[in-house]
């Protein structure tokens, strides 16, 4: 009987992103990934004058085309082109991005701008030195007198904190 030829393992496990990565791949073109990259590094972009004005529309080989809104801020990314190629590099280098070309036309409408959501409390809440009502009926209820107790010490302490 013939032996069946052993898998070899010897890599080790592999992370599951590049798995992921390399399915994604396999069935997205590459051209849009690359457009996904250069629209995610555009909304980082630290220029708020663009949102709603102008939008990555395409990319062509190592060129990115941009639709813009009317001539005078196309005018305005004209002579800001290199510096715009340049952050737009940096922010997305699997983008490869060699050129910047801008067209006008009609940019899609800006979506909501992301919420931040407010920073937690640091530490536990704040408690007042007396226990509330509620809690006082709650220790009352409290069959175990060691274990009333307990609960009614670490109330304390946790008053004075």
């Amino acid at each position: 009987m013939a032996r069946r030829p052993r898998r070899s393992f010897a890599r080790g496990p592999q992370p599951l992103a590049d798995a992921v990565w390399g399915l994604v791949k396999s069935i997205v073109p590459d051209h849009l990934i690359r457009l996904v990259h250069v629209r995610a590094a555009w909304e980082r972009l630290n220029m708020p004058w663009l949102r709603g004005r102008a939008y990555p529309l395409a990319v062509v080989k190592d060129e990115v085309i941009v639709v813009v809104e009317d001539s005078q801020y196309h005018h305005e990314l004209m002579y800001s082109r290199d510096e715009l190629l340049h952050k737009l590099q940096q922010l997305a280098p699997d983008a490869r991005l060699g050129r910047l070309r801008f067209r006008l036309g009609v940019v899609p409408p800006a979506g909501p701008r992301p919420v931040a959501l407010p920073a937690p409390p640091s530490g536990p809440p704040p408690m007042s030195a007396e226990p509330s009502d509620g809690t006082s009926r709650a220790l009352a209820d409290v069959v175990d007198p060691e274990l009333r107790q307990a609960i009614a010490g670490a109330r304390v302490l946790l008053g004075r904190a």
